[in-house]
């Protein structure tokens, strides 16, 4: 066959049907596709059929009475084919009222040709037929092709009984040929094409009906184990309970345990002793909980133990961070979203966070933009971090007084600042603060853990969207940090679903 494929050759190589159950489906999934397409078709070339009689009445006047039959016979055959569309029995009968009603107008317009052979608008109009119902009407492949060859034979026939002089059938058969292979031939891609799709549909659906089943096969093993994994875990918890219990014997241990993690602390000066902190809290108070002599203390090592995870899995998350931006694999996914929402969201992070608490700091924060106009265009999650980096500086740093941040619009871009009352930055430091794994308050930090990346994080962000990242500080009167991102507001909520 032509274009033959390895699913062509699944086909029927006459009828292009399948050799399954697909074949009953397929024709489903063609009316369903296509009958509001025929329908509309119809009412089109029921027009169009009728409105060429004017043309009967310049060309044809001789015939006129006879054509203009012809023409309300085929016109009422193809709006009863239209009003018979929005019948229940039309799709189990509407491939063979396409055949007919294609058949009939081909007729009608063989009958005027045989009338006035000379006239080539009647033989273009046959032409137009046979590509009418190869592309137009939705006639499947095979039933437009036997129709279209029918109707070229009658056409030979009726000219050679009619007498009409053979040149002339030869010229027109010409013609009506090759318009129909060319019908053929559309028509028949058309027809692999959709028996492909569907195919792949069908396909489709049954792989997706496989991931689900594995979906859930993986839900039920996931929730076995979770449940295993909790019963696990309260034995070890009533474990540790017993253990800190009848072990208070270890307490000269536990001293000199946490002297040891005392002098290690004075040994963080770079990365190796960045990750050493977080490790030291979980490693020296797992051995504690051995010595614990209360549950109070219990819990006290246990929230030491998951705080310093925290803090070390920040530093790791960090470091991969890094580790993205220095391969050159972190991308930036640009969408629109509303900012006032985004600003909300950190407020309410931040207005339970325990350094806003503790400290009874005041938060603040303002947004320039109506919450019914706020769309911006650019990367969400990487926007959001930097603010969190920005923001949770100023709460650790800050020990009374108050943090405000807020955002401005500055010719489509956005400007966004945060500004604190903390312990400040001295002009030396400044210099470097962006740079990676420095912090600016070295020597001043007590009880403040920091992994001296999120800025540098955070300038490489936005350096990546296009923004700037700067400081103004002063020592022990506090900060502010600011940035800027171009060409990132969405005018209006009218222009973006407009696609603006």
């Amino acid at each position: 066959m032509i274009f033959g494929t390895h699913f062509t050759n699944e086909l029927h190589r006459v009828t292009l049907n399948f050799p399954d159950e697909r074949e009953e489906k397929y024709r489903e999934y063609y009316f369903v596709r296509s009958f509001k397409t025929t329908r509309v078709a119809y009412l089109i070339l029921a027009f169009l059929y009728g409105f060429f009689g004017y043309l009967d009445s310049i060309v044809a006047k001789d015939f006129l009475q006879l054509f203009i039959s012809i023409r309300i016979v085929v016109v009422a055959v193809l709006l009863a084919v239209f009003f018979f569309s929005f019948s229940k029995k039309f799709k189990n009968n509407w491939q063979t009222s396409l055949f007919i009603s294609y058949f009939i107008g081909a007729v009608g317009i063989i009958v005027m040709l045989i009338m006035m052979p000379d006239v080539i608008i009647y033989s273009s109009g046959l032409i137009l037929v046979f590509l009418a119902g190869s592309v137009l009407i939705k006639l499947r492949s095979f039933a437009v092709s036997v129709a279209s060859w029918i109707v070229i034979f009658v056409y030979i026939i009726a000219g050679i009984v009619w007498n009409i002089d053979r040149t002339i059938i030869i010229s027109n058969s010409f013609f009506f040929i090759g318009a129909n292979l060319i019908g053929m031939f559309a028509a028949y891609r058309t027809e692999i094409f959709n028996r492909q799709n569907f195919d792949l549909i069908v396909k489709i659906g049954e792989t997706n009906r496989q991931i689900e089943q594995a979906n859930k096969n993986l839900e039920e093993k996931v929730a076995a184990r979770t449940k295993l994994l909790n019963s696990r875990n309260k034995e070890l918890k009533e474990e540790v309970k017993h253990r800190a219990l009848v072990e208070k014997q270890l307490i000269a241990a536990k001293e000199k345990a946490e002297e040891s993690d005392k002098l290690k602390s004075a040994f963080l000066a770079n990365m190796s002793h960045e990750i050493r902190t977080p490790m030291n809290g979980i490693l020296g108070f797992a051995n504690l909980l051995k010595e614990a002599e209360s549950e109070e203390e219990l819990d006290e090592f246990i929230n030491t133990i998951i705080n310093s995870g925290e803090h070390l899995l920040n530093l790791i998350n960090d470091i991969i961070d890094l580790s993205k931006i220095e391969a050159g694999i972190l991308k930036i996914e640009k969408s629109k979203f509303e900012l006032n929402t985004l600003t909300k969201e950190i407020y309410d992070m931040f207005s339970v966070d325990s350094n806003v608490v503790n400290k009874n700091l005041k938060l603040t924060y303002q947004n320039d933009l109506a919450d019914d106009d706020c769309l911006i265009f650019t990367d969400r999650m990487r926007l959001k971090q930097i603010m969190i980096n920005l923001v949770n500086n100023a709460c650790k740093y800050t020990d009374e007084g108050s943090i405000e941040f807020y955002y401005t619009i500055q010719d489509d871009g956005l400007f966004f600042k945060v500004t604190d009352t903390g312990i400040g930055i001295s002009e030396e430091a400044q210099k470097y603060i962006f740079d990676r794994f420095m912090q600016a308050t070295v020597g001043r930090t007590s009880g403040r853990e920091s992994t001296g990346l999120g800025l540098a994080i955070s300038k490489t962000y936005l350096n990546l969207m296009g923004g700037e990242i700067s400081v103004k500080s002063k020592l022990n009167e506090g900060s502010e940090f600011y940035f800027t991102l171009p060409g990132v507001v969405v005018k209006s909520k009218v222009l973006a679903n407009n696609g603006v």
